[in-house]
């Protein structure tokens, strides 16, 4: 049995990318089991009250050190877990969305989000995201991918290959640079 057979991996990525679209695809086509962050956060008491952003701020180190007790066994199958903040819990594997700034813009505006709050997201997409806290993650296994211009349906067959080669390479074979992309 290989690493990849029954293991947690994270879906994350600067809000906006495609996490949740992604992670419902990948379990309806192969029946693995879905966990959100926020749920998580939830069933376990570590989500506070609505903030000024109409966000719920997470406790996610307290809600990470609930896990790595709970998690210490294998997952019964292959478990996704959903959420811009899920590479900071004990998973097995990482997979980050990444997209193009601009268009994140757009997404986000579609749903309705406040400008600061639109550009906050667009600053931490600029600037790597989830890399940001690569110190936490060091040593996972990780898949970085564009999602811009990708359908779920490609982005999925970019994890599934990863996941049946045992998550290999163990990192991104080229790195995702938005400033060079949009500032040259």
């Amino acid at each position: 049995m290989s690493r990849s057979d029954l293991c947690r991996i994270s879906i994350t990525g600067t809000p906006g990318c495609g996490k949740s679209s992604l992670a419902n695809h990948a379990c309806d086509k192969l029946a693995f089991e879905l966990s959100q962050v926020s749920e998580l956060a939830e069933k376990y008491g570590f989500i506070g009250e609505m903030d000024n952003d109409d966000a719920r701020p997470i406790d996610i180190d307290g809600l990470a050190q609930l896990l790595e007790e709970k998690w210490k066994l294998p997952p019964t199958r292959i478990t996704i877990i959903d959420g811009h903040l899920s590479h900071l819990l004990p998973v097995d594997a990482i997979v980050i969305l990444r997209c193009n700034p601009e268009i994140l813009s757009q997404r986000n505006k579609a749903r309705g989000w406040s400008e600061a709050k639109i550009k906050e997201n667009e600053e931490w997409e600029l600037l790597g995201g989830a890399w940001n806290e690569y110190d936490e993650w060091k040593g996972i296994p990780c898949l970085e991918l564009n999602s811009t211009a990708i359908g779920v349906d490609a982005l999925f067959e970019d994890i599934e290959h990863w996941l049946r080669d045992g998550f290999k390479p163990e990192g991104p074979e080229e790195e995702i640079d938005w400033v060079s992309v949009l500032h040259g």
